[in-house]
């Protein structure tokens, strides 16, 4: 343990001194997953067993990138429980490889084929998709003829050097693993000419099964290629025999000396279960189980063949930085690197063909002892690109040398509760969405090669649970992050993501009693923005985000010597709070602008006295103005992530409610969908209300209605967003007024929106309806109501078609149940089941006739229903079994245009109804100053009603899979992505000849010397 000395001489800090931006780097972790056994002596083989040495993170760490090719034998030897341990060494292999690794699998018998026919003479890399590929067709393998392992070893190597020649794969290690139950020679002359003298290429055997007689050969490929050997018996060793050649690839890592340090792409916490086809089938068995108890407790009558999915949800993301260690390295740089320690060997020499000779050996060892890294929380690479000092709708992402991201707003890992299979290889490209459907080449090049650069794109993205679409310009800046793989990108919206508000009030300065507006309870602040932090001891109350700012002023205003305490690298001198200088004083600005006390207020001067309706506003006392509009809750929301907000319901209503106020569930300020909405739709319209209701208004009677507005400071064309005032209506009390102003005329009204033979709608800019005369409309999409309609409004350019693509998503198959064999049926079963025909027809006769009562004298009382517990066909409920499957969706979304391409519109929808020359009139006109605008269908002579539309009129936002065609899958899983090659490549060591032939051993048997003696023995006596 002489490696690990210094360790006691270091004095670890708390994490919140040591510092406060990476708290995460006291948490040191020395192989946190590992519990070594003690029984187990110092790097000897058992110790590989740990289970944190198989995750990917280890074997990142302990070796450098890999070219892996899988050669599986495939001869008629190679069946029964041989193959199926094969399949699971395979299995195995695949396991240890991430996302920097390529692989194929070559399956040889008298030819060698490919497992996966797309991936033939090419190697792909390792991601979940090509993984997954590999996995399914090894279910399917068969085992005939004889191995020819001639033409698979020269296979195996001819496809190395081409992957070499060509710059493909990892352009580092390279290996081939051979599975088989035997080799009849050693096949020398191949690897002299493929593989030696250099050997580039490390060869590793496993010798599958128990009773087999050519291992000395597959002992001997892998001796002399500096591979190693090993031989599987039983499906439980699988796994620890599989793990061996991990050691092995690392020794040129451990021979230079080096520590390189290598970050892990993102992961999940251990404690989130990834989705899996096994977890799948587990889940079902319980909503089946749950389902039978509820049918046969509560009886009902339903049908239970549809499972429940849910949207995805939270999950705790990280990253690990890791470096290996060796059993020589030297702990400092300036340290000379001493020699390589000894240990004692024992090898088995072959004198003869069936003689073995015995001899121990001092030998130079280069293992590696361990991997030591750290978990870095992804929040913790979130504090510091801060979201504030983004802006609203501005945002960053890390993107590693291959493409994927490490976080992203749009990232969805989780489905249901259950990690996606593919969390951690998203593509960049599969999240911009550009609005051409072509993200800049030279873009995401510059940015996988770590190049500084900006460029400007047009996206599209959804919000609101994938039902509306955003389009706008996007200014992306990107360049690397020191000292690891990543990119980091910035993107900023056009135009208004280039300018910020800079208003502060300087806490230090004592000339007003900050406090006073803090000193309410209207009021929140962003729940996930740090203002201030400081080290907790055990025993602390919890406090909120409003109880640390008033803490902090308290303080602040009271202290004599107050100084800022910034985040800093270096150890603070005390526990005082870190906070946010820019955040904290831009805060109290917010705060201080946004305390206004409604009720002192000062009237406006009357309007102008041919307004009728603005001199009445003007007059009426400010709460009954409140009640007839039916407001329930104004706010503000600022840039500092202040919420500011009055409450203007009745206690009776407050206690009444079954819902969670606006104020308690929208606190994210700059990240709430109002907000972001309202600042969006300022391009449109500068003065505009953005109108929105829940997708389920109208499945309930107490919904409410928000508009928002956007605050923009500045002159011309430089203002920034600074915050966005909103109100909450009554959604019944908005709908009266809608009504009673449209039927409202200075004579009497040729049309109304209640007559019969009209229609008024209200819809917003995404195409969901706000206001309509059949509450039950409200909340849906307008081409679910009038799918003709809203058709005719995209072809008059009042909406914009745009086609949207979900590459996270979660397929469901269902699974049609089948079996091995099918039913043999005889001629006379039909005669059968005729007699059984004829039989249940003479019954249902007599009991259809109530002949049977005559023949009986009881009387019973019959309930009105009834059901058995199993339901009405006497069967149990059933649940359709279903597969969880990654997958890509499309879907279409639909914006408004700009209304200087429109304005008022009118059309015909001819043939409305069955009746004759039924045509439907309508006409489209904005709602000045919203996002909205009205809709008015009517038709003179005829009634066109809306029930009688058939499907194909209507049309819901549904997402659905894209199918690919065989040839575009597979080029997509053969060429993958961009990608820089990982970095550093150590593969190669000149003094790794001087360790000996340390490449496994045989097993055999020995005689114990103190048995015999002791039967000789007892044999005399």
């Amino acid at each position: 343990m002489k490696e690990f000395e210094w360790m006691s001489e270091f004095e670890w800090m708390s994490e919140f001194e040591w510092m406060s931006e990476f708290e995460w780097m006291s948490e040191f972790e020395w192989m946190s997953e590992c519990e070594w056994m003690s029984e187990c002596e110092w790097m000897s083989e058992c110790e590989w067993m740990s289970e944190c040495e198989w995750m990917s993170e280890y074997i990142q760490g302990a070796a450098s990138a890999k070219d892996i090719v899988i050669l599986l034998d495939g001869s008629g030897s190679m069946t029964g429980l041989r193959k199926e341990i094969a399949r699971n060494v395979v299995l195995n292999i695949l396991e240890t490889l991430s996302d920097n690794d390529f692989v194929t699998i070559l399956r040889f018998s008298e030819n060698v084929k490919s497992v996966v026919p797309c991936f033939d003479n090419t190697l792909v890399q390792a991601t979940e998709e090509n993984l997954r590929e590999f996995r399914e067709l090894l279910k399917d393998l068969d085992t005939v003829n004889i191995a020819n392992f001639t033409l698979g070893l020269i296979s195996a190597f001819e496809l190395l050097q081409k992957v070499a020649k060509n710059n493909e794969g990892s352009q580092c290690n390279q290996a081939i693993m051979l599975i088989t139950d035997g080799a009849p020679y050693t096949y020398e002359k191949i690897f002299a000419q493929y593989n030696w003298p250099n050997i580039p290429v490390r060869v590793f055997t496993y010798l599958i099964g128990r009773e087999v007689t050519d291992m000395d050969e597959v002992q001997w490929m892998a001796c002399q290629n500096r591979g190693y050997y090993t031989h599987v018996t039983t499906l439980a060793e699988v796994r620890e025999q599989v793990q061996k050649y991990i050691p092995v690839m690392s020794r040129p890592v451990v021979l230079s000396g080096d520590h390189p340090i290598v970050w892990s792409s993102v992961y999940a916490d251990v404690t989130d279960v990834k989705l899996s086809d096994w977890l799948w089938q587990e889940r079902e068995r319980e909503v089946k189980m749950r389902l039978n108890q509820k049918s046969r407790a509560k009886r009902q009558k339903e049908d239970q063949s549809v499972l429940q999915y849910y949207p995805d949800g939270n999950v705790s993301m990280m990253e690990r930085y890791i470096a290996p260690i060796s059993d020589f390295a030297a702990t400092e740089p300036e340290v000379p690197r001493r020699p390589l320690p000894k240990k004692n060997v024992t090898e088995r020499i072959r004198s003869s063909k069936n003689i073995w000779i015995e001899r121990t050996k001092e030998m130079r060892v280069a293992n590696i002892l361990g991997v030591a890294g750290t978990d870095v929380p992804i929040r913790e690479i979130i504090k510091l690109t801060p979201p504030h000092r983004l802006g609203v709708n501005g945002y960053s992402f890390v993107v590693t040398n291959n493409g994927f991201v490490l976080y992203h707003p749009d990232l969805r890992p989780l489905f249901q509760d259950m990690l996606k299979p593919e969390y951690n290889q998203v593509d960049m490209a599969e999240l911009e969405l550009v609005d051409d459907d072509k993200l800049g080449p030279r873009m995401k090049n510059s940015t996988i090669n770590r190049r500084i650069g900006w460029k400007k794109l047009p996206i599209k993205l959804h919000i609101d649970g994938m039902r509306r679409v955003v389009t706008r310009r996007n200014s992306y800046y990107y360049g690397p992050i020191e000292n690891t793989p990543y990119s980091l990108v910035i993107a900023l919206p056009e135009p208004y993501g280039q300018y910020r508000l800079s208003a502060q009030i300087e806490v230090k300065r004592r000339t007003e009693n900050l406090q006073q507006y803090f000193k309410d309870d209207k009021w929140r602040v962003h729940p996930d923005w740090v203002y201030c932090e400081s080290k907790t001891k055990e025993g602390d109350p919890i406090m909120s985000p409003e109880d640390i700012i008033r803490k902090f002023i308290h303080e602040a205003e009271n202290s004599q010597n107050f100084k800022w305490k910034s985040q800093s690298t270096s150890p603070p001198v005390n526990d005082a709070p870190l906070c946010d200088k820019h955040l904290v004083q831009s805060l109290v600005f917010d705060a201080k602008a946004t305390d206004v006390d409604v009720k002192k207020c000062e009237k406006p001067a009357l309007p102008n006295q041919y307004d009728p309706l603005g001199l009445l506003l003007a007059l009426l006392p400010s709460d009954q103005m409140m009640g007839m509009h039916g407001i329930v809750t104004t706010f503000v929301a600022t840039r500092s992530g202040l919420l500011r907000f009055d409450d203007h319901r009745t206690e009776e209503e407050k206690g009444n409610s079954t819902e969670r106020p606006f104020y308690e569930t929208h606190t994210r300020a700059t990240d709430e969908l109002f907000y972001r909405r309202a600042v969006d739709f300022y391009h449109f319209n500068e003065m505009a209300f953005v109108f929105a209701v829940p997708f389920d208004a109208g499945t309930k009677n107490t919904s409410l209605v928000t508009a928002s507005q956007a605050i923009f400071i500045g002159n011309g064309s430089q203002k920034a967003p600074a915050a966005v005032v909103g109100v909450q209506l009554k959604h019944s009390a908005f709908v009266e007024r809608f009504f009673n102003i449209t039927g409202t005329c200075m004579s009497k009204c040729k049309y109304k929106c209640t007559d019969k033979q009209m229609d008024c709608f209200l819809i917003d800019n995404n195409g969901f309806v706000v206001v309509s005369e059949i509450h039950e409309h409200t909340g849906k999409f307008f081409g679910e109501i009038d799918n003709v309609l809203f058709d005719s409004l995209v072809q008059g350019n009042i909406f914009r078609r745009i086609r949207m693509y979900d590459y996270q998503a979660i397929c469901i198959d269902l699974i049609i149940p089948s079996g091995p064999a099918s039913y043999l049926r005889s001629p006379l079963r039909h005669v059968k089941n005729i007699v059984y025909w004829i039989w249940s027809k003479i019954v249902m006769y007599f009991v259809q006739t109530n002949v049977l009562p005559w023949f009986s004298d009881h009387v019973v009382d019959a309930s009105d229903y009834y059901e058995d517990e199993q339901g009405n066909d006497g069967k149990a409920a059933r649940q359709n079994k279903t597969r969880a499957r990654p997958c890509d969706k499309e879907f279409t979304l639909y914006e408004m245009r700009p209304t200087d391409s429109w304005g008022q519109t009118k059309g015909v929808i001819p043939n409305c109804s069955s009746i004759e020359d039924c045509d439907k009139n309508y006409i489209v006109q904005m709602v000045p100053y919203t996002n909205l605008m009205m809709l008015v269908t009517y038709s003179e002579e005829c009634s066109c009603d809306n029930s009688s539309l058939t499907e194909t009129n209507t049309q819901p936002l549904e997402l659905e899979e894209v199918i690919y065609d065989e040839d575009e899958r597979c080029y997509r899983m053969r060429n993958g992505t961009l990608r820089k090659l990982p970095e550093p490549c150590v593969h190669h060591h000149p003094e790794e000849g001087s360790l000996g032939q340390q490449c496994g051993l045989g097993s055999f048997l020995r005689a114990s010397i103190y048995l015999v003696v002791g039967a000789l023995l007892l044999r005399l006596l």
